[in-house]
């Protein structure tokens, strides 16, 4: 049994730092360059994106992505994770935490928490759905919910 434990332990692990090289590091470079053809790559063609306003999915979302990255108005920003649980079974992996986006001319942070849902596709995984909020139970998300992952 703890040679089970330890294989599921190692395949986790190992799924973990493949997610992090197929999927939120190449999230980070697009978010940073404005990328849009990255940036959707990352997302299945059947995304669902939830927001407070709503929910997008696939085509519908992604055009919205060229969109907003195309913008004139678009300022510079970088964006970081940090994960407070991560769960991988087979070609499916949910995971949450909360990202902190930092504007740079004007070095404004913004914070919130997410759930993502990823599946793997022919080897790649991707995005199939993301939800975030700046809010948890009636209260505002801080960069001291950020930092106190961080430190852990």
């Amino acid at each position: 049994m703890c040679c089970l434990f330890s294989l599921q332990f190692a395949f986790a692990q190992s799924e973990t730092q493949l997610i992090d090289q197929q999927v939120w590091s190449p999230f980070q470079k697009a978010y940073r360059e404005g990328d849009a053809k990255l940036y959707n790559s990352l997302h299945t063609d059947d995304v669902l994106r939830i927001t407070t306003n709503g929910i997008r999915k696939g085509e519908e979302y992604k055009s919205q992505i060229e969109q907003a990255f195309a913008s004139p108005n678009r300022t510079a920003r970088s964006i970081e994770f940090v994960f407070e649980h991560r769960l991988i079974e087979g070609n499916i992996a949910y995971e949450v935490g909360y990202y902190k986006v930092v504007f740079t001319q004007s070095e404004m942070v913004s914070v919130g928490r997410f759930h993502v849902v990823l599946r793997k596709e022919d080897g790649q995984w991707r995005i199939a759905q993301d939800w975030d909020t700046d809010e948890v139970n009636g209260h505002q998300v801080t960069e001291a919910d950020f930092e106190r992952l961080m430190k852990e």
